[in-house]
């Protein structure tokens, strides 16, 4: 998680009082590897270069845009962005990053499908039809994170 942390200009740290607020305002338990990035980085984006990942269900490489986190400002903002979106989601759902086209970067909690997916909420890719919109990446955030490759402009 270090050497990811080192390209991200991080929005600051959070204090497990305030993770533990995010939890209560989403209705979720973050697991214990997304609460530790958190309370690192409470989010950010890409500082120099570009943050991708490769899935292997998928022709395109996928752009991080910025890891959302507890913000003023909307725009970048976890509880605003994961209520915004909260009819969408499945339950025990929530969004964490957003990619550069817009899709969004979701971790199910729990079920037969939980994990870490892309949600290609524009059909962007070619892979998106109207029946498949959503990729699995990883099983869990830290694997997710491992995925992330740092490309210098």
């Amino acid at each position: 998680m270090i050497v990811m942390l080192n390209n991200l200009k991080c929005f600051g740290k959070l204090s497990n009082f305030e993770i533990n607020e995010l939890e209560q305002r989403l209705d979720l338990k973050f697991p214990s590897d997304y609460k530790e990035f958190l309370s690192l980085s409470n989010g950010g984006h890409v500082e120099n270069g570009y943050m991708v990942i490769q899935a292997p269900s998928l022709t395109d490489e996928l752009v991080i845009n910025f890891f959302l986190g507890k913000n003023e400002d909307k725009n970048i903002d976890l509880v605003s962005w994961n209520h915004d979106f909260n009819d969408e989601l499945p339950a025990s759902t929530y969004i964490f990053a957003v990619e550069y086209g817009g899709g969004m970067f979701i971790h199910i909690l729990e079920g037969a499908d939980r994990g870490i997916y892309f949600w290609d909420s524009n059909f962007g890719l070619p892979e998106t039809s109207d029946e498949e919109n959503v990729f699995l990446l990883a099983n869990t955030f830290s694997d997710f994170l491992a995925m992330i490759k740092v490309e210098k402009e």
